[in-house]
């Protein structure tokens, strides 16, 4: 499997895994995390720039082709 599709496929199950998480926690309001909200939207940052870079890269690779 070459980068490309590689980068391509880890991109899109990230996508998937936060829809599917954005729904859950739509639907289920009353629960959370056992820790501060700090912590919380540090680990949304960081899940958001790595899917961000992976979208990026996919773009980078389909260039150069």
């Amino acid at each position: 499997m070459s980068e490309f599709h590689c980068y391509r496929l880890i991109s899109i199950v990230f996508v998937t895994a936060a829809l599917l998480f954005i729904l859950y926690a739509i639907h289920n309001p009353q629960l959370s995390f056992p820790w501060s909200n700090f912590v919380t939207y540090t680990i949304y940052a960081v899940y958001g720039l790595v899917t961000g870079i992976l979208c990026g890269l996919t773009f980078k690779y389909r260039k150069n082709r």
